[in-house]
């Protein structure tokens, strides 16, 4: 995966599947026009912000699925900060997406006008996933051209199948894989911090918790509406 922009935004997501070719299992939603909305809660349980992604292309090739995704992000008061693509596939049996989300939105808002290079090795849900399962790590590379010093590498490791559980939000009960994993965030600093996430088939992510190296929760996301 590459990518190269001159800012203006850029992007975020998660997911869960459906059926393609070779038991491909899609870990989103899969129909052209679908919307999903997302709320952004900090640690008390107030509105931290939200973002709404949209499936504004679709392609199938000899069984391999892939989508494009338009995220629009918002702050807490609505207003709009930033939108960005992604890019999602299923293919070999496996379902893949961008990594970008893993970048601090607030810092690539901040970026606006500058050259900047992504790279990165997406994560990875294969079609049959099983609790106690390891799953494979991810990792994405910002490169800010003539700014070194704003440079970053997030790496998603220990990233394990915890249970299959039901889980209620605004948007309906979905039967999700609850995944857990640590984060590694390389920039002037190193951060780490780890979360716990309930992604469901043709849903996505209907919860995800964030917390810090001391393993308090630091805010949450939930899916509050889904529109094919």
């Amino acid at each position: 995966m590459k990518k190269n922009y001159v800012l203006s935004l850029l992007g975020i997501l998660f997911m869960t599947g459906q059926g393609w070719g070779q038991d491909c299992t899609f870990f989103y939603p899969i129909d052209k026009g679908t919307v999903v909305e997302l709320q952004n809660f900090d640690a008390k349980g107030k509105p931290a912000g939200s973002t709404r992604q949209e499936i504004v292309d679709k392609q199938v090739t000899d069984g391999e699925v892939s989508l494009k995704i338009s995220n629009t992000f918002f702050d807490k008061k609505g207003k709009e900060v930033m939108t960005s693509d992604l890019s999602m596939e299923c293919r070999n049996g496996v379902f893949t997406f961008d990594m970008d989300q893993y970048l601090n939105q607030e810092m690539l808002a901040g970026l606006k006008d500058m050259d900047f290079t992504i790279e990165g090795k997406n994560l990875e849900f294969p079609s049959t996933m099983n609790v106690g399962e390891q799953l494979k790590d991810g990792k994405i590379e910002l490169v800010v051209k003539d700014m070194p010093l704003m440079n970053m590498t997030t790496t998603i490791y220990n990233r394990k199948v915890e249970a299959i559980e039901d889980v209620t939000t605004k948007a309906g009960t979905f039967k999700c894989y609850k995944i857990s994993y640590d984060i590694l965030t390389d920039a002037m600093i190193d951060i780490k911090s780890s979360a716990i996430e309930w992604i469901a088939r043709d849903v996505g992510p209907v919860r995800t918790e964030t917390y810090n190296k001391n393993g308090k929760l630091m805010g949450y996301t939930e899916l509050v509406s889904l529109e094919k």
